[in-house]
Parts: C-alpha cells; sequence; structure tokens
C-alpha cells in the first residue's frame, strides 16, 4: 500500500450456542462488538470475556493493525453495519459478563444519547478508562476526524446538536466505589514498546489540552527515576518532543517503526539522555 498504513481487519461472525437462557439463540444482529488492536494481539482473556457476554450471542468482530486512530474508528463504525449499536472493546480489556447487555439497555431507553460508557479498573492504578457503546447512526454521519483525541473532537461536534454522553453505573444503579463494581479491568501492555508509545501519546495529548501540569509532572517523575527503568518513558517523551504530527489522531504503525529506530540511536549512549519534551 502507498501510504505504508496496514489497514487490514478480520470479522467472526458468532456461531449458534447454549444461551444462559436455555435453548438456541441466534446472532443479534442489532448489536456488534468491535475488539481494536494494533502492533500487539488481543489478550486471550478479552477474547473469552466477549464470547460469554450476557443477553448474547453478538456478532464480534476484530479490526486490527488499522492505522491511524481515526481511521480504526471510522472502520469500526463501518464494518459493524447494519447493527444499531457498536460496542467498543481494546485489546487489553477483560470485561465483565454483564457487561455489554447493561450498557445496550442504558442506551436503547435514552434517545439523546450516542455514547454510553461504563468505567473500568485499571489494573495497578485504580479507576482509569471505559468501555463504551455507540449509537451507530449519529456517529456514522459524522464520523471520527484525523485530529488528536478523536473522542473528545467528536464529543464537541455531537453537543453541537444535543446530542449527549451518558456514564452508566454499576450493574445495581450504585456508583462505582470498588473494583467489583466496574465494568471491566483493563490490563495496560507493560512491554517496552508498549510503554513508550503510551508515554509518547500521553505527553502529545497532554501538550494539545493545554495540561502542562500533567506533561511536567510526568516528565519530573521519569527523569527522577533510574534511567535504566524508564528507557521508554524518556524514548516517548523525545519523541513527543519532536513529533511533527501532534495535531493528528494516534499511530501506532509510526510508533513501532519510531521506536525501533530510536532504539538503534540510543541504545549505546544514554548518560546525556533527558527526553524533555
Amino acid at each position: 500500500m502507498g501510504s505504508g498504513l496496514s489497514r487490514s481487519a478480520s470479522v467472526a461472525r458468532g456461531v449458534l450456542r447454549e444461551s444462559r437462557k436455555g435453548g438456541e439463540g441466534e446472532v443479534q444482529d442489532d448489536l456488534t462488538i468491535v475488539i481494536l488492536s494494533a502492533v500487539e494481539a488481543p489478550l486471550p482473556e478479552c477474547l473469552a470475556a466477549v464470547e460469554t457476554q450476557e443477553g448474547g450471542p453478538y456478532r464480534v468482530i476484530h479490526i486490527k493493525d488499522c492505522f491511524p486512530m481515526s481511521h480504526a474508528f471510522n472502520e469500526m463504525i463501518r464494518q459493524s453495519a447494519p447493527s444499531k449499536y457498536v460496542v467498543q472493546v481494546d485489546g487489553d480489556v477483560v470485561l465483565k459478563p454483564w457487561a455489554v447487555q447493561r450498557l445496550l439497555e442504558a442506551i436503547e431507553t435514552t434517545w439523546w444519547c450516542y455514547m454510553a460508557w461504563g468505567q473500568l479498573f485499571e489494573q495497578g492504578f485504580g479507576y482509569g478508562g471505559s468501555v463504551r457503546i455507540w449509537r451507530r447512526w449519529p456517529v456514522r454521519l459524522a464520523g471520527f476526524r484525523d485530529v488528536r483525541c478523536v473522542d473528545r473532537d467528536l464529543h464537541h461536534r455531537m453537543s453541537v446538536i444535543a446530542m449527549r454522553r451518558l456514564e452508566v453505573l454499576g450493574r445495581t444503579d450504585q456508583s462505582v466505589m470498588a473494583e467489583h463494581e466496574t465494568f471491566g479491568t483493563h490490563y495496560p501492555r507493560n512491554t517496552p514498546f508498549a510503554r513508550f508509545s503510551k508515554s509518547k501519546g500521553d505527553a502529545l495529548k497532554w501538550l494539545h489540552l493545554g495540561r502542562t501540569d500533567l506533561h511536567e509532572a510526568f516528565r519530573e517523575r521519569v527523569q527522577g527515576a533510574c534511567l535504566g527503568e524508564t528507557y521508554p518513558e524518556r524514548l516517548g517523551l523525545y519523541a513527543a518532543s519532536i513529533s511533527t504530527t501532534r495535531e493528528r489522531s494516534k499511530n501506532r504503525h509510526e510508533d513501532w517503526w519510531e521506536y525501533q529506530r530510536l532504539c538503534a540511536a540510543y541504545s549505546r549512549d544514554l548518560t546525556s539522555f533527558t527526553g524533555v519534551a
């Protein structure tokens, strides 16, 4: 492909299986679960959790190595046709068995809602991230633009036409107060590349949003730690400082090749490397 970007996607339709209520149930076409992954494959636990969601079986699509993020999101909406709703699941998220059904019930009864989300628990951090369900028709019309923070950009445009997003509470209509009340768990990748990509992405996001306080705090924490322990994060901060695509959406394909080049360039002499963005 001329652009050098991989834009592949694989589709796996659900099969007939014994439903939780007894008897055989056919795949529901009004909702599609989309698993997104880039560079690194989805966790096996992620795939297993999707297959055992209550209220199913649901149609499942895996969109992999689709770059940049805006293109992956648009492919998610396009390939989920003719479904009315799309549940977006990142490949490093393991959902609770009731998560999808709970999200579907919430958005079906809220006509002004174009997206509903449930809180996730991030391993080693606390509350962080979300699982989202999209109402397909307004999102298809608006589309995701190739800008930094693609979801925030869409939220702003949707608010102009009086459509809103909705936080869905836990299964018992209670606020999320503990890990077991969340919709699932986010298991962030801890590979050197994943840490590099997250560091670069976070730095660019904070700079884009004007959150220099968060950027500076992260930079000081990284520089205050042992060099060997924070090598990927330092590379990520440096990559953000020299980025020529600050206003475009995240692209893990570009991150991967940049990571390889930087590792080759700085693998021998890191004594003066600061990664200041």
